[in-house]
């Protein structure tokens, strides 16, 4: 068998996904709110107890009468492996690989920054910096998902000032611009064995590297009937990434004397250039005041993964160059995702408060088109956190959930868009995440 499809190099440039494993649905990071977390993040759009509810909806700064400046990390810790991998190519088998990948996560730190100056009683300014998207895997060089992934690493950035405005006692509406920072580097192994008729035996590997700048926005608005109920509604708006940068290959050094040839059929470093929509949320939250001091709170959730329909390649030198290939395709298919969640909030003292909650956050993807680039599954969130105030001007917050993630099958076969030359890959993810979260803040 010879590789003489161009339509193959891009294929093999991002095998089956565009980003990690995350802690909610499809890639997306909600841990943006240490406070929030021990509740699940129940309520988070109605407001909570510090400016980091911004984030969800810029209109609940309106709820907090002093200026305030707030920093917190997320440290979440996934646990994702493959069992019972088995994996082929179009024709004949790969030599014996292991069946079962080990953890293909490790712990990772998501800091967030906030800060609110209060205007006046009515006007608030803020600005934050989040991490929204993105995580990390990566599998083992000889590892039997090889050729649809190896490393993965996706971060995403956003810087996001706000305005709040209180239009009277009940109604607040606020408003946020997103600068969003996207870097991106996946590679897998590249079977150049299929050159040969020797499929397995001769293994190199692609690198892509990219970045881009985009923007976005959020709205948000709030409504307080009485003192025991508040509701918020925000909205964060869908960006458009175009992401630039290198695609890089490493030949096998038992076919250094093809590198010629090889590089003609398209197998050679190129600029790249890859578009991918990022989805909008629209978040209803909803707090209410049992008894003094005890607080119920629910979020409902509706994030747009369906926009996630493909992932476009193109190389650029390539059509410098005169060769045929420009575009390539991979189907991603995703689906619109729900997040529920319940929780209660206990202010036992002026300066302690207790906080638990539970979640279902429905995954994006599905058995058919999942890639161990992107593991995703339903999910069931378990939170607890406290606060201690130290006075009226210090406080701090802790927070650690545990997301109990279903087992989602591969099923991807050559026949599947772009997985000619990746092979056959079928197998069980067994994944769970553990989160442990912790902020400081300081009013004044």
């Amino acid at each position: 068998m010879t590789i003489s499809s161009r339509t193959a190099v891009l294929a093999l440039l991002l095998a089956g996904g565009f980003a990690p494993q995350a802690v909610a649905s499809g890639f997306q990071l909600r841990e943006q709110s240490p406070s929030a977390q021990g509740n699940a993040f129940a309520g988070v759009s109605a407001g909570g107890s510090d400016i980091s509810s911004m984030f969800f909806n810029p209109a609940t700064l309106t709820q907090f009468a002093s200026s305030e400046i707030l920093t917190g990390v997320s440290v979440v810790s996934p646990n994702t492996n493959l069992t019972n991998g088995q994996a082929s190519p179009a024709a004949g088998s790969y030599p014996a690989a292991p069946s079962s990948t080990g953890n293909a996560c490790s712990p990772s730190p998501l800091p967030n920054l906030y800060a609110m100056w209060s205007l006046s009683p009515k006007l608030k300014l803020g600005f934050s910096i989040n991490a929204p998207f993105g995580m990390a895997t990566e599998y083992g060089s000889d590892s039997i998902v090889r050729y649809h992934a190896l490393k993965s690493d996706l971060k995403v950035l956003d810087f996001g000032p706000s305005v709040a405005y209180r239009i009277n006692p009940q109604w607040s509406v606020g408003a946020a611009f997103v600068a969003r920072h996207t870097q991106a580097e996946l590679t897998n192994a590249v079977d150049f064995g299929l050159a040969t008729g020797h499929p397995g035996m001769a293994d190199g590997k692609v690198t892509l590297n990219g970045s881009d700048w985009s923007y976005g926005y959020k709205l948000g608005v709030t409504w307080q009937p009485n003192e025991d109920l508040r509701m918020g509604l925000g909205y964060q708006s869908s960006v458009k990434v175009n992401i630039k940068g290198d695609a890089s290959f490493e030949i096998p050094a038992s076919l250094s004397g093809m590198s010629s040839i090889l590089a003609a059929q398209g197998f050679q470093d190129n600029r790249i250039a890859a578009e991918v929509d990022l989805p909008s949320t629209l978040s209803l939250g909803f707090d209410y005041k049992l008894e003094k001091g005890v607080s119920f709170q629910v979020e409902v959730a509706y994030t747009d993964w369906s926009r996630f329909k493909e992932l476009k390649i193109e190389l650029l030198d390539n059509q410098a160059d005169g060769l045929p290939l420009t575009n390539s395709t991979t189907e991603e298919k995703w689906n619109d995702t729900w997040f529920v969640a319940m929780g209660l909030t206990w202010k036992a003292s002026d300066a302690w408060t207790f906080r638990l909650g539970g979640a279902l956050d429905q995954g994006a993807t599905n058995d058919t088109y999942r890639t161990p680039r992107i593991p995703d599954a339903d999910r069931k969130w378990v939170s607890g956190g406290l606060g201690y105030a130290f006075s009226k001007h210090l406080g701090m917050d802790l927070a650690f959930t545990h997301i109990f993630v279903d087992s989602g099958n591969l099923a991807l076969t050559t026949a599947g868009v772009g997985n000619a030359t990746r092979g056959n890959l079928s197998g069980t993810f067994h994944s769970s995440i553990d989160i442990f979260s912790a902020s400081m803040r300081y009013t004044f």
